[in-house]
């Protein structure tokens, strides 16, 4: 190999200033890269059209997961040129391998370009740089045409660079160049490449919509799940007649207390309450927040008709209510749940005591 050539201005640059002014990138992710150049090449191994063809890739291991479609392609197309950062694992008879130095602009793009008898193209994508989680969604500026002047420009910077980078095999790859000449799409392949393309776009678009189908299947069974576990976080409790019980355990959070003050104004209107207990022995922690919700709660209860009783405020909670500065006003309160039960049965007229 010759000694390192000085780096080349970049294809897509050349690409983008010969293309019409009005003809500008498309932004592509690596797989739609592949899926494009895969259609363009699957067209060849098709219909056996004999071609010079012309890739980049930026590194070594991109050019490996390639190896058996360029074995393939080989076996119909008259020359491969194949410009990378390594050496292609590919007997050197089947190809002719440029591999470029570190900072060659060529290192940053992807391209792909195609002589045939019945069309040319060249594909380009320059490297976004950004960081991705996946090789796949790495992001590219990308540019395609069948124009026969593009791709006799982008020809005629590719040449010096074979005959800078491998001077022995440059002549043979020129002269495999001259047999087809850059020309307007004729035939029926440009419309093969299309209705491919195509297919790829409603192929994915279709994933899409599955997924998206799936997804909204997955939230509302969520949705339906977490309403399941917050009725049985705060479950209504019938004890006697007239007298419900809430009990709560756990943290109570904005959208937990929304379904709790739903939950028991239902269930008072249903079982016509006179008296609730709310019963917060379970409740880890009441702060500012929580005892608003309780008394929002509390006075929504009220408007139905129903007193109510909160029950389980241990020594902890209180003094933490005081230093919040949290009043409950005339709500009735009490230690135990126990103490709050003979409490409602004194509010409802009834009592419990041995019997005779």
């Amino acid at each position: 190999m010759a000694n390192t050539p000085s780096p080349l201005p970049s294809l897509f640059s050349l690409i983008r200033s010969t293309l019409a002014p009005d003809v500008q990138p498309f932004l592509a992710s690596k797989a739609t890269l592949v899926d494009i150049s895969h259609t363009l090449e699957d067209c060849i191994i098709r219909n056996q059209l004999p071609s010079v063809i012309f890739t980049g890739f930026q590194e070594s291991s991109h050019w490996r997961e390639e190896t058996q479609r360029y074995l393939e392609l080989a076996n119909v197309a008259s020359s491969i040129c194949i410009f990378a950062g390594g050496i292609p694992p590919v007997p050197e008879e089947r190809h002719i391998a440029v591999t470029l130095a570190p900072d060659d602009p060529l290192r940053q793009e992807w391209f792909l370009l195609v002589l045939t008898e019945w069309f040319c193209t060249v594909l380009c994508g320059l490297d976004n740089q950004v960081p991705v989680e996946r090789e796949a969604d790495r992001s590219f500026a990308t540019l395609l045409t069948f124009q026969p002047e593009v791709v006799d420009a982008v020809l005629n910077r590719l040449i010096p660079v074979v005959e800078r980078y491998r001077p022995d095999r440059a002549a043979e790859l020129d002269h495999a160049r001259t047999r087809f000449p850059p020309c307007n799409p004729r035939g029926p392949y440009l419309t093969q490449i299309v209705t491919e393309m195509v297919s790829h776009l409603q192929r994915r678009y279709d994933n899409q919509r599955q997924l998206a189908d799936e997804l909204k299947v997955l939230n509302e069974r969520q949705f339906t799940l977490e309403e399941t576990i917050a009725q049985l976080a705060a479950p209504v409790v019938p004890l006697f007649e007239g007298v419900l019980l809430m009990p709560l355990v756990g943290t109570i959070d904005s959208r937990r207390a929304q379904h709790v003050m739903e939950h028991l104004l239902s269930s008072i209107a249903e079982q016509m309450a006179d008296v609730v207990i709310i019963d917060i022995t379970g409740v880890p922690m009441v702060d500012t927040a929580v005892a608003n919700y309780l008394l929002q709660t509390i006075r929504a209860a009220r408007l139905l008709g129903a007193q109510v009783i909160i029950t389980g405020i241990r020594a902890a909670i209180a003094q933490t209510m005081i230093n919040l500065g949290i009043d409950l006003g005339d709500v009735r309160t009490r230690s135990t749940l126990r103490e709050g039960i003979i409490t409602a049965l004194e509010l409802s007229g009834m009592e419990i005591r041995p019997r005779s």
